[in-house]
């Protein structure tokens, strides 16, 4: 492992590391001086005192920059995702979660176990003492990853979205082709939620156009786009941390935590994806492309 002050203080022309940690306090243009020097399949975290979502979605956009911590997560932060990095150990919930925290399981299929499976964990958290508020923004998140899992996730054999020419009211009356889980579990400073999908597809991309999109303009997503863009935005700014683990064609697993106190920004984002199949997840779709298949359908 090497250290240096700054990228400028590195002689050579490419770092030679794979894994590189870029602490840096002037937001993202200070990148522009790292990203010349980086391998071409570098993995980059970015640690931040501070950073808005905006700032988030610029610093994942070049396809090298995958993860950014951001303040108190300082921590547990960087060992989870280097913990995941090195060990190519990449889903599970159990570790944003301290030793020995008991982790529940709900698994579904259709709308109906949907609605089942949220009230489950809405009834823990109130047993576990979460307030209200928090209360509020989990159920959202769980309602948007959950319906994400059910009827974005699916596609055939031709990687074809399953539901994306089916009314949003008929898609309720069906079921998913593949079981949807869910794992939540409280502790002492926070709530975490992991909903798993089995196809593997979601990319970065398609979820930083998203974002990106309902930032610049919140009142042009459409909730029936293909890729649920609202949905990604609104767990963006629902939860605490945002992580995304995927392996393609086998899974995508989206973990979030919320806190007890005050509603505190996103502090750790980040998108592992497994390295097998892991070329396919390079381009998802967006909401432009979106938009070019359906005037072309």
């Amino acid at each position: 492992m090497d250290a240096v002050r700054s990228p400028s203080a590195i002689a050579a022309d490419v770092i030679p590391h794979r894994y590189v940690f870029f602490a840096t306090a002037d937001g993202p243009q200070a990148t522009q001086a790292l990203v010349p020097k980086l391998r071409e399949r570098a993995h980059v975290t970015i640690v931040s005192p501070t950073a808005k979502l905006s700032d988030l979605t610029e610093y994942l956009r070049d396809d090298r920059i995958n993860h950014v911590v951001v303040g108190d997560e300082l921590e547990d932060g960087v060992f989870v995702t280097a913990q995941k990095l090195l060990t190519g150990d990449i889903f599970g919930i159990e570790k944003y979660l301290p030793e020995g925290t008991p982790v529940h399981y709900e698994r579904l299929r259709d709308f109906e176990g949907r609605g089942k499976a949220i009230q489950t964990v809405l009834d823990f958290a109130e047993q576990s003492k979460m307030r209200r508020q928090v209360r509020s923004a989990i159920g959202q998140v769980c309602e948007e990853l959950l319906m994400n899992a059910l009827y974005d996730a699916p596609v055939d054999e031709n990687g074809r979205a399953i539901f994306a020419e089916v009314d949003p009211h008929d898609r309720t009356k069906m079921r998913t082709p593949r079981p949807v889980s869910i794992r939540y579990a409280a502790t002492d400073d926070m709530f975490a939620i992991a909903v798993r999908d089995r196809f593997g597809r979601l990319a970065k991309n398609t979820i930083l156009a998203y974002i990106e999109k309902c930032i610049t303009s919140p009142n042009q997503i459409d909730r029936k786009t293909y890729g649920a863009g609202l949905g990604l935005y609104l767990v963006a700014n629902a939860a605490a941390t945002y992580v995304v683990n995927v392996a393609y064609g086998i899974a995508t697993e989206v973990v979030c935590t919320f806190d007890r106190g005050a509603k505190a920004p996103l502090r750790l984002v980040g998108v592992f994806v497994h390295p097998g199949g892991a070329e396919m997840l390079k381009q998802g779709p967006t909401p432009e492309s979106v938009d070019l298949d359906l005037s072309r359908g």
